[in-house]
């Protein structure tokens, strides 16, 4: 039993992600739990050649990534995802046109068992329109044209219409659709054997349509960035080959099931009108006469009031036969609810990371993972939000004209409950940072005393800390008094039981405003033997007191940078022919006037 997900995009169609290649969509296809992948977009004449660049062929009619790219993936994905990804080739098509008096928009699946058949179809579409604007092309092609282009491109080529219930670009979508599959494709419909349900709806609301009993429920992601892939899937249960696939879908057999979203979290779910805000049910669009009561405009049908319209079931009905499915939500999701934070952010992004390390693919946390190890990994919150959705217990607040719903777990009392909140694992690394801290001592012995108590004479006659022998500091500086505090003092010195600190120290740094005296230097000899005073490099800076006369020094200051030779340039060099005055004396410019040193 595998999970496919046979509806994606590549880096060529737009609004799609540039990591959307064969290297990125397989990582992260393994991450999911996906076995099969559509590779989308055949048809495009870029990626059409980096498909042939980068697979081979494996089992009939699939395709694997070349080998050395396979290492290098196999090196790069955990190992509790470790597998094989196979490539299915397909595409989507859009296709617009005119018919019985209507504008029809449908977008269809193509697939193909090779690149022979692939190419075939490529050129008969190229003739159509231009293959090379987007990976998914949009054509001015009937949609039982497009069909007869598949079927004759080869055997085992097949078309599965998509999202088929989308209001703008479906078969049966309220704005440009039919009430049939069979009307699109006319003469050619017996050749449908499958349908694609969309984000927007579930098996459930399908089985009420009876005219949809001859075609099985597929589900895709339709996926625009790799970690898109898995969101809706299809289960099988028969040998990994295309052929295989496709007999599945043709009679039912080896269908497992699907996927799905819950249908209120597409975006078309509801009626509604986007930029007033206004989301309705069926039964108010028919009373507002389906326009917005707040500018009059026209109401987006959605996908219930669609299914509604075309139902000639009550709910609840399940036809025989029928595959089974599981609604979930995406495991980042998930984490991003309970970490009150976005689903693509670093902190979800790593504890998801984390988690499929340690329990395997997000698919199989979300429905087979034992509760109790997710727990134990996960903590009890993940553990009862797990448990919520495989019971069906969530909030729901439907998606409307293009607007995603919203699926939650959790009321926000929940997630006030500190007693349920153990995330990461954090008791496990709360029992470790214990475990170091108790194996700490608590005490050193100092040197020289077997009781650890300090030496005498370290003590001034108060009892505190105070300056070693001959006026000078623990380290061997000079004690100069920086406002009256005296040097640097240890505050738990005067603790019976503390031992002196014996870590060592870093290198002393010299940073801005630090008062740092300057080398002695023999004064330069000037006129009639007297020494020359050089001018600072500042013009606001007066000469401090050096080492000579420690008791007279400033709590703070620059550092004299130009000491030794004055400052660099044009500008010190003026300062310095000037320099033979008195320190800290004006002196007159060349108008007589008095300037400051």
């Amino acid at each position: 039993m595998f999970h496919a997900d046979l509806h994606i995009h590549s880096k060529f169609s737009r609004a799609c992600s540039k990591d959307c290649d064969i290297e990125h969509l397989s990582w992260w296809a393994l991450r999911k739990g996906l076995r099969v992948l559509g590779t989308g977009d055949f048809t495009h004449p870029a990626w059409a050649a980096e498909l042939r660049e980068t697979l081979v062929p494996a089992e009939p009619g699939l395709f694997r990534i070349r080998p050395d790219l396979e290492k290098r993936l196999c090196r790069d994905t955990p190992a509790s995802c470790a597998g094989t990804v196979r490539f299915m080739l397909s595409v989507e098509i859009s296709t617009i046109y005119r018919r019985d008096d209507r504008t029809r928009k449908v977008h269809h699946l193509l697939y193909a068992p090779g690149f022979d058949e692939a190419d075939r179809i490529t050129a008969a579409l190229a003739r159509i329109g231009n293959l090379a604007s987007d990976g998914r092309p949009i054509l001015g092609l009937d949609s039982r044209d497009l069909l007869d282009i598949t079927l004759s491109a080869g055997p085992g080529c097949f078309l599965v219409p998509a999202h088929v219930w989308t209001p703008w670009f479906a078969v049966l979508g309220s704005k440009s659709g039919f009430d049939a599959v069979r009307d699109c494709y006319a003469d050619l419909a017996d050749h449908i054997f499958a349908v694609e349900t969309g984000l927007s709806s579930d098996p459930p609301m399908n089985w009420a349509c009876s005219s949809l009993d001859g075609y099985r429920l597929v589900s895709n992601s339709d996926a625009h960035s790799p970690p898109m892939l898995g969101r809706e899937a299809t289960v099988f249960d028969t040998e990994m080959d295309y052929f295989s696939i496709a007999a599945a879908l043709r009679t039912g057999n080896g269908l497992a099931g699907t996927v799905e979203f819950f249908p209120e979290e597409g975006k078309y779910h509801l009626d509604g009108h986007r930029k007033c805000g206004v989301r309705v049910d069926p039964e108010q669009t028919r009373a507002l006469d389906t326009l917005c009561p707040q500018c009059g405009k026209p109401l987006t049908v959605g996908v219930l009031h669609r299914v509604a319209e075309i139902a000639d079931r009550p709910p609840g009905y399940r036809p025989n036969g029928a595959a089974g499915f599981t609604n979930l939500i995406q495991l980042p999701y998930i984490v991003g609810e309970i970490l009150a934070t976005g689903p693509k952010s670093k902190k979800v992004t790593g504890e998801v990371g984390r988690l499929v390390a340690a329990l395997g693919p997000e698919l199989s946390i979300l429905r087979d993972v034992p509760l109790d190890d997710v727990r134990r990994v996960g903590g009890s919150l993940l553990g009862e939000g797990i448990t919520r959705l495989r019971r069906g217990e969530v909030i729901r607040d439907a998606g409307y004209d293009g607007e995603y719903g919203t699926i939650r777990l959790f009321q926000p009392d929940d997630l006030h409950e500190v007693a349920l909140f153990s995330l990461a694992g954090a008791g496990e690394r709360k029992k470790d940072a214990e475990r170091v801290r108790a194996s700490r001592p608590t005490s050193r012995p100092a040197p020289g005393r077997a009781d650890g108590s300090r030496p005498r004479a370290d003590r001034n006659a108060a009892g505190r800390p105070g300056p070693g022998p001959a006026g000078r500091g623990r380290r061997g500086r000079p004690a100069a008094d920086h406002r009256g505090a005296g040097q640097r003092q240890d505050p738990h010195a005067h603790l019976p039981d503390r031992a002196p600190d014996r870590r060592p120290r870093p290198a002393r740094r010299i940073l801005p405003g630090h008062h740092v005296h300057p080398p002695r230097r023999p004064p330069d000899a000037g006129p009639a033997g007297r020494p020359v005073l050089r001018r600072p490099a500042h013009r606001d800076h007066v000469p401090r007191p050096g080492p000579a006369d420690p008791a007279r020094a400033p709590p703070g200051g620059r550092a004299l940078a130009a000491v030794q030779g004055g400052g660099r340039g044009r500008r010190a060099a003026g300062r310095d022919r000037g320099d033979r005055v008195g320190a800290g004396r004006p002196q007159a410019d060349r108008r007589g006037r008095p300037g400051a040193p």
